[in-house]
């Protein structure tokens, strides 16, 4: 006779609901789903735990994801949640696994252990010190087992007093019967002052709730007085010395048949350096996930984790992709509509919304690398502010219905750009109203047009170097940002392995921003802003002699007169020189490009002055442009 599976909850159907809740994540929605399904069905079987990771950038939806589908896989009584950025903390683990133990100690329950790169065991190829409880949980999401100190602990030194309390009494004169004093009351009452009770309990009232919980699982209080009323003197203090007893020693758990699903951000895979720019492209970010893959993640985790907890890890890893322009705009759609449905109902007016204001919004709080949260915080301050204004300013009247819009403003630098007030248009009947409200968000400070300029010519330099001679790949070029540090900046498509032709050229790459200032505002007009730049062209041209035997010798040189490591520690000078001949060879060829391009150079920049932003398909055109003035000029 074949045995009977448990129907599980239809996949099919929580799949179409957390594909509408979260968009732009479909593939890592199915992938969940299916590394699930099986523990969902065959949890019984288990022999140790499933593990299945989720990563991504931060604000990408993955928590929000899992508490979706547990909810909707009607566990949520069953999910427990973890939070590694406490994992040096003591008691870290235990206060959630002693309620896990209370309740599904060898059954099937859900672990969840969010922000797991706090938990890295290695930083910049070393190992760090691992604290105690980490271990503790890497052992159980290897094996399924765990000691729990219980936290019942912390009322050991109260269980010793009351037991050896009682004992010493019951040596005089002192009888216990049904759980109450009989007999020596008198002398009960005195030795225990703090503790009297006029029911003459062995343990008084005032005891009981710290009692119970010291108990390793949970008991009600009409549980405990009846459990009590049965004891006799010894009973009771039987009672005390196994309490004291669970204290001391840890309690086992059982959690092969749970799932561990562990939540991590991998920042680093995506964006460059620490600074989140809200002027990065979504676009950029799309582009770099479509080349990580679960190789790159394996990598990422190699960086953060010893290899033997990497394959603790398993193989079960869902990237989650960043989020993209179409996913931010959905996104600010769908929050709009269902916070706009909740105003309305309480201001009493039908609110909708435009989609310039929306643009608004999303031009405003999108920071790529910070995921959906800067986004949803906008939309949650922006509506508010204007309904709270139009409420306030109509007073008692109350149109049918207001649609909230931006209002246009002056153009700057050439570019129409929106400005810092909203109007609602309101209909009463057959009557259209527009008012004027105060947009919530500060303005944007206006760049100096000065500096603009010199960004614009920049950035415009690296784009040119990098594509005519480098042939790399722009994802976006930017010369007006909101960070004091960065004027301007250039992202590329990951470098592709170089040899030792391709060094100059790529140098010069690097030095084409340094190389536009010259060409624009001659030798004296260089600003000092290349500083950066410099320092890759060094660190590259050195490490290419010196490391990488693309000099006229073929020495591995060690960084320093006195290292640890295995290397030769004379020829210095030689190597340095022949790094600085690269870096000269790749100005002179910056300068020379440049002067030659000139005309591209100034287009390239007027178009970053007024857009601020060239995304690939702008600067596919710019070049596409220029190739077609080539061949005009030359026909």
């Amino acid at each position: 006779m074949l045995s009977q599976t448990p129907s599980p909850t239809p996949i099919t159907d929580i799949r179409t609901q957390l594909k509408k809740s979260h968009q732009g994540i479909d593939e890592a929605i199915d992938r969940l789903l299916d590394a699930v399904k099986p523990w969902q069905l065959f949890a019984h079987a288990q022999t140790r735990p499933r593990v299945v990771g989720l990563w991504g950038m931060t604000g990408t939806g993955k928590s929000s994801l899992v508490r979706a589908l547990t909810a909707q896989l009607g566990l949520t009584d069953k999910t427990f949640w973890l939070d590694a950025g406490g994992c040096r903390k003591r008691d870290w683990l235990d206060e959630v696994l002693e309620r896990v133990r209370a309740h599904h100690d060898g059954q099937p329950f859900v672990l969840v252990v969010d922000e797991f790169q706090h938990a890295r065991t290695v930083k910049d190829g070393s190992e760090r010190d691992e604290p105690s409880e980490l271990r503790r949980l890497w052992e159980m999401m290897d094996s399924g087992r765990a000691m729990v100190e219980l936290m019942n602990r912390h009322w050991l030194r109260e269980l010793l007093d009351l037991h050896d309390n009682l004992r010493a009494l019951l040596r005089k004169d002192v009888v216990i019967a049904n759980g109450r004093v009989v007999q020596g009351i008198d002398t009960f009452n005195k030795e225990m002052e703090s503790r009297r009770s006029e029911e003459n309990w062995a343990i008084p009232e005032n005891s009981w709730d710290w009692l119970r919980n010291a108990m390793p699982k949970p008991i009600s209080l009409t549980a405990f007085r009846e459990q009590l009323e049965k004891l006799d003197g010894q009973g009771v203090l039987r009672m005390l010395r196994d309490l004291v007893d669970s204290c001391i020693a840890p309690a086992p758990l059982d959690a092969s048949k749970a799932l561990v699903i562990v939540l991590g951000n991998l920042d680093e895979l995506y964006a460059s350096g620490r600074d989140p720019m809200p002027e990065l492209d979504p676009e950029v970010l799309l582009r770099r996930h479509e080349r990580i893959g679960t190789t790159g993640v394996h990598e990422a985790l190699c960086n953060l984790f010893r290899i033997e907890q990497v394959a603790r890890l398993g193989t079960d890893h869902i990237v989650f992709p960043p989020m993209g322009t179409a996913a931010v705009r959905s996104l600010v759609e769908n929050e709009a509509e269902a916070l706009l449905a909740r105003l309305s109902d309480v201001c009493g007016i039908t609110l909708s919304v435009t989609p310039a204001l929306l643009a608004r919004i999303e031009q405003q709080a999108t920071i790529a690398v910070l995921g959906a949260r800067p986004v949803m915080a906008a939309i949650h301050r922006v509506l508010p502010a204007l309904a709270t204004e139009l409420c306030e300013r109509l007073e008692d009247r109350r149109p049918l219905n207001c649609v909230l819009d931006i209002a246009p403003s002056p153009k700057r630098y050439g570019a129409s750009e929106t400005g810092d007030r909203a109007v609602a248009r309101m209909q009463t009947g057959e009557h259209t109203e527009v008012m004027s409200l105060k947009w919530p968000v500060p303005p944007r400070p206006e760049a100096d047009p000065v500096a603009l300029r010199r960004y614009a010519v920049h950035e415009a330099g690296h784009l040119v170097c990098g594509i005519r001679l480098a042939h790399r790949t722009p994802l976006q070029a930017c010369a007006r940002t909101s960070s004091t540090r960065a004027g301007g900046f250039v992202i590329w498509e990951k470098d592709f392995l170089l040899t030792g032709a391709d060094v100059v050229p790529h140098l010069a790459g690097l030095l084409g921003g340094w190389a536009a200032e010259r060409v624009v505002y001659g030798e004296a007009g260089v600003s000092l802003g290349s500083s950066d730049d410099l320092h890759k062209a060094t660190r590259l041209a050195l490490d290419a002699v010196k490391e990488h035997g693309l000099g006229n010798e073929r020495i591995y040189r060690t960084e320093h007169a006195v290292a640890p490591v295995t290397g030769f520690r004379t020829l210095q000078r030689s190597a340095e020189m022949q790094a600085q001949q690269l870096i000269e060879d790749a100005e002179e060829l910056a300068l020379r490009t440049l002067h030659d391009e000139r005309e591209l150079l100034d287009r390239i920049a007027d178009a970053l002055v007024k857009h601020g932003s060239l995304g690939p398909s702008a600067i596919e055109r710019l070049f596409a442009e220029d190739a077609h003035l080539v061949i005009e000029q030359h026909a």
